[in-house]
């Protein structure tokens, strides 16, 4: 059972989102690697498939970008590049729900996937629909390209997931008049105010209806099982072992994960990173051998080998994991899987 404590849950960025800035940067033809290397960051970490920044490192990446290119809508550009991936898990939901009512609803569910960052929540009108983000109260300081990137982002990725060059009745931000209007104009083709009680986006309510092109509802309750699970870890962790989960369930592979491999990507010492988990009531040890645990138990219900499952929780080799499993259940894999499977009843596969 986690501690809990009365600290604010720390503001934190999936990577994922670094990937529509990445192709924007690159678009221009710009280094990563050395861009990266100028702010004494690593690419292989801060590229690593949803895994977690720290607030303030997303934002000083986001700040030197627009800098280096003296772009002052750096953000509205960086929203056009969005797809999918960028959105972690909840991009592959989104583009597999039947329509863009389904797709922006998963999205309020899901958001914490991606970060907690920004927020909405949705005021209904008379054929309309506005969506209101706002930032927690312990967020830092943000610049205008924060909101920007996720106005931007949100109707780019509606376009994209439509097929169809939809546009906002309106779009409000709080923050002034920017140097340069006309881009945003070009971007949301629609009356944009600044200065405003709200950063929101009004839409026409019937945009809703809208079908979602290729869209595969089978596939999308397959995501939504993993996201239900990774949305509960996020939410249901304290602060330390929330992170340390989140590394691990991204290191999983990893023969050499270990305690001081995780204070490296939390910029912490093992020491610190021990004392933190230690006020929560973790030991490092059982929290890794517990998420192994449910995963194996998860892959083996969803018919995985068990050479594969070796691979993807980082065992050396598939006769200490089946030692491993033996030793956590009581039942080899096999046996596991067995009884797993009599056990289900019709309709067992998630319903949302």
């Amino acid at each position: 059972m986690y501690n809990k404590n009365m600290n604010p849950e720390p503001i934190t960025v999936s990577t994922s989102v670094l990937s529509q800035m990445f192709l924007y940067l690159q678009s221009l033809k710009v280094d990563l690697d050395r861009f990266l290397l100028s702010m004494g960051l690593d690419r292989n970490h801060v590229c690593a498939p949803d895994t977690y920044l720290p607030i303030e490192t997303y934002l000083e990446i986001q700040e030197a970008a627009a800098a280096m290119l003296n772009d002052h809508s750096f953000g509205l550009h960086m929203g056009e590049f969005a797809h999918p991936g960028s959105w972690s898990i909840l991009g592959y939901i989104m583009m597999n729900c039947r329509n863009l009512k389904e797709a922006f609803e998963k999205s309020g569910q899901y958001q914490r996937i991606i970060g907690n960052l920004i927020n909405s929540r949705t005021v209904f009108g008379i054929n309309t629909v506005r969506f209101i983000y706002s930032s927690p109260q312990h967020a830092p300081v943000m610049s205008r390209h924060c909101f920007d990137s996720a106005f931007s982002s949100s109707i780019c990725l509606a376009r994209s997931l439509s097929g169809l060059p939809l546009k906002p009745l309106e779009v409000t931000f709080t923050y002034p008049d920017p140097p340069v209007r006309e881009e945003y104009e070009r971007v949301f083709q629609c009356p944009v105010i600044f200065g405003h009680q709200h950063n929101s986006l009004l839409l026409d309510s019937r945009m809703g209806s809208l079908p979602v092109r290729m869209a595969n509802p089978a596939l999308k309750d397959q995501f939504e099982v993993y996201a239900q699970e990774l949305l509960l870890r996020l939410e249901g962790a304290d602060s330390a072992t929330g992170a340390v989960t989140r590394i691990i369930l991204t290191q999983l592979p990893d023969e050499k994960l270990s305690l001081a491999g995780v204070a490296r990507q939390m910029a912490v010492s093992v020491r610190t990173l021990q004392k933190r988990l230690e006020a929560e009531g973790i030991v490092f040890s059982e929290l890794l051998r517990e998420i192994r645990q449910h995963m194996a138990q998860k892959y083996l219900r969803e018919n995985y080998t068990v050479e594969h499952i070796t691979c993807l929780l980082g065992f050396s080799d598939v006769s200490v994991f089946r030692r491993s499993f033996k030793k956590w259940s009581g039942l080899t894999p096999r046996e596991y899987r067995e009884r797993a499977g009599s056990a289900k009843q019709p309709g067992w596969c998630a319903s949302w």
